[in-house]
């Protein structure tokens, strides 16, 4: 009975209110694990240690224990249960985990005989809710995250940070948990064990991280290392006059660059006019897409509905330099959807908290190649169109489609 009720303790556990699963490159045992108020992590209001593998063999039988396969004696290794009694569901908290041993240092998928000594901490932000849902991981992943946006989260409420954890989390995974679409919900879930192949980057980054907390290195350390985790995102635009590689800044600008990276995968940009072309300032493009011609060659368009507005980053530091892209909005700094623009020179005039536009202009991606082709098109004679406006390309530009490379 007693080994049964261990094994069931064991198989359950991650199922429950307050449990997690603590891992870097593999499961860590005896590790701190710490729960605290997102804003004042020193606050704790709950801990404990995650196991290690002479708990499961207490709680299982030596037996039962070695019976099982080195896959699942790793899985089970790493899990701690931490009270949640008197959590808010709709408050954020800090999940801290410290020290331990990592035992599976060289990703061989069995407990190593000589696991490596943790001297660093990593983090997760959690809800409440998904405290008391339970089967949460606190990995390299989630510390990418959590330093990706500690530095400003005094200036967001908790439903903001959330909305940039779902958007950051459109650039790292795919659906683990399997819902249709993928949030911060397919973080906590992503284990490096079992879904290294749902990360979309290159694991290498996201184990360099593992081993910068392992060594205990420093913040800046950190976030360095955690800003190639979240990485750049390549797209190709193919005009008709010639191709621009850009590349998405995932670290400064999630929510706009999941956003743009949303409409290329759903083939909103393929036939898009750019409508709007000013030689020593920007073309833009982005929500009217063009037929065909008519008898008289004139084209044939229609605007294409896009998706609800999005919140403006431009207060994320990056300038509007020659070759950055930027959302187009109204004079709501919360208007863009769809439209952007590549700026041909400096426009500092668009910058965050400049005279001429102190909302600013958010910048989200940058010309790897092809500038040349931007000039080209910026160059354009330009007339007005009923319906479109004016400074339109007169003889028609198509960006032909946007994919990602």
């Amino acid at each position: 009975m007693k080994i049964f009720n261990g094994a069931c303790l064991a198989l359950f556990s991650l199922l429950l209110a307050g449990c997690f699963h603590t891992q870097l490159k593999g499961s860590v045992g005896d590790a701190t694990l710490t729960i605290s108020p997102l804003r004042n992590p020193d606050a704790v209001l709950a801990s404990s240690r995650s196991f290690l593998p002479e708990d499961l063999v207490e709680a299982w039988g030596a037996e039962f224990w070695d019976e099982q396969s080195t896959l699942i004696q790793l899985a089970f290794v790493g899990i701690a249960t931490v009270s949640s009694d008197g959590l808010d569901p709709q408050a954020l908290y800090v999940v801290t985990a410290s020290g331990g041993q990592d035992f599976d240092p060289l990703l061989k998928l069995a407990l190593s005989d000589s696991p490596v000594n943790v001297q660093g901490n990593w983090h997760a932000i959690i809800s409440g809710q998904r405290i008391l849902d339970g089967n949460l991981k606190v990995s390299a992943l989630t510390e990418a995250l959590y330093r990706q946006f500690q530095p400003r989260l005094n200036e967001w409420t908790d439903t903001q940070v959330q909305a940039r954890l779902d958007a950051s989390a459109t650039l790292v995974v795919e659906d683990v948990d399997g819902s249709g679409e993928v949030d911060y919900d397919d973080v906590l879930r992503w284990n490096r064990m079992l879904d290294g192949s749902a990360y979309l980057g290159k694991i290498s980054t996201l184990d360099a991280l593992s081993t910068a907390i392992t060594a205990g290195q420093s913040v800046e350390m950190l976030e360095e290392k955690a800003s190639k985790v979240l990485g750049k995102t390549k797209v190709l635009l193919e005009f008709d006059v010639g191709e621009v590689v850009v590349e998405t800044l995932n670290w400064k600008a999630p929510i706009t660059a999941a956003n743009f990276l949303a409409y290329v995968r759903d083939g909103f940009y393929d036939q898009i006019l750019v409508h709007r072309a000013i030689d020593g300032f920007m073309i833009q493009m982005g929500f009217i897409e063009v037929s065909g011609t008519d008898e008289e060659g004139r084209l044939q368009w229609e605007r294409k509905t896009p998706n609800g507005p999005i919140v403006n980053e431009s207060s994320n530091g990056l300038a509007n330099n020659r070759g950055t892209l930027s959302m187009a909005r109204s004079g709501n700094p919360d208007s863009a959807s769809s439209q952007f623009f590549i700026n041909q020179v400096a426009n500092a005039s668009l910058d965050y908290n400049s005279f001429q536009s102190p909302d600013g202009y958010a910048v989200f991606a940058r010309v790897r190649l092809g500038i040349e082709i931007v000039d080209e098109i910026a160059a354009e004679p330009t007339t007005s169109v009923s319906g479109i406006g004016n400074d339109v390309p007169a003889r028609g530009v198509i960006l032909i489609s946007a994919r990602l490379l």
